[in-house]
């Protein structure tokens, strides 16, 4: 028989091997304490930006931004 798993929550967010694990595309403006992201796919997922930008950048201001917006910036997609 199959023994089930238990104490694991399939919804966190998962390690992965990248340097940072903000997990969407940034850009920080040290200078403005903002940090801009962009999520191409919307609500629901932009519930998860509060969450690490506390964890990640607790004294930043998170702005949302589209594709023409980050691409403006200076981002990399």
């Amino acid at each position: 028989m199959d023994k089930k798993i238990t104490g694991r929550n399939p919804r966190r967010f998962r390690e992965d091997n990248t340097p940072s694990t903000f997990r969407f595309p940034h850009i920080v403006m040290e200078d403005k304490k903002e940090v801009w992201v962009y999520i191409a796919s919307g609500y629901p997922t932009v519930l998860a930006v509060p969450i690490l930008m506390k964890r990640h950048y607790p004294d930043y201001k998170s702005c949302l931004c589209n594709k023409e917006t980050f691409l403006k910036l200076g981002g990399k997609l």
